[in-house]
């Protein structure tokens, strides 16, 4: 199985790194994290070259889209900014699509594990993350197995108990 984790977060060993991390951890086969803050990471243009083909923009983007058509799992994670998720996460989210809109390629059936940190314990940001299992992800076509979300997650370390304890009962 190949596994490929999406972290949004600008923090490594932050509190997304280290979900994911326990996440891979767990996982047999081939894993490899991307860190979205750390790559050549374009936004899209709107410039609708991708109905035709490929993606115009030549950087790291458009490789790990590539990736992703070829892996089994993706694990996505993001802290919530201001009601949001990341600007990383977003800009790759919007170059998904060059998938949705070329007929040749697709997601259609790749499992997906969203995971979400937020500083605010409360669930005043849940609305926005369900919605984001369905729109772009299952969309897309891909299953999504959980979405885990660590609320009250300010410090490096803090309120991330419970989803490494849901981390250990998930089953890919």
């Amino acid at each position: 199985m190949k596994t490929i984790a999406l972290i949004g977060s600008p923090r490594k060993d932050g509190n997304c790194d280290q979900i994911v991390s326990k996440l891979l951890d767990n996982i047999d086969g081939y894993t490899k994290k991307i860190y979205l803050n750390d790559i050549d990471l374009q936004f899209c243009n709107a410039c609708q070259e991708c109905q035709k083909g490929d993606c115009i923009k030549d950087d790291d983007g458009r490789k790990i889209i590539d990736e992703l058509l070829e892996t089994d799992v993706i694990i996505f994670a993001s802290p919530v900014y201001y009601g949001q998720m990341s600007a990383q996460a977003k800009t790759i989210v919007d170059r998904f699509y060059m998938i949705s809109q070329n007929p040749e390629k697709s997601f259609e059936g790749k499992k997906v594990v969203l995971i979400f940190t937020q500083a605010n314990p409360s669930d005043a940001f849940d609305g926005y993350i369900k919605s984001l299992e369905t729109m772009p992800f299952s969309f897309m076509g891909m299953e999504v197995i959980d979405t885990i979300i660590a609320k009250g997650a300010a410090g490096k370390g803090e309120g991330i108990e419970e989803a490494l304890e849901k981390i250990e009962e998930l089953e890919i």
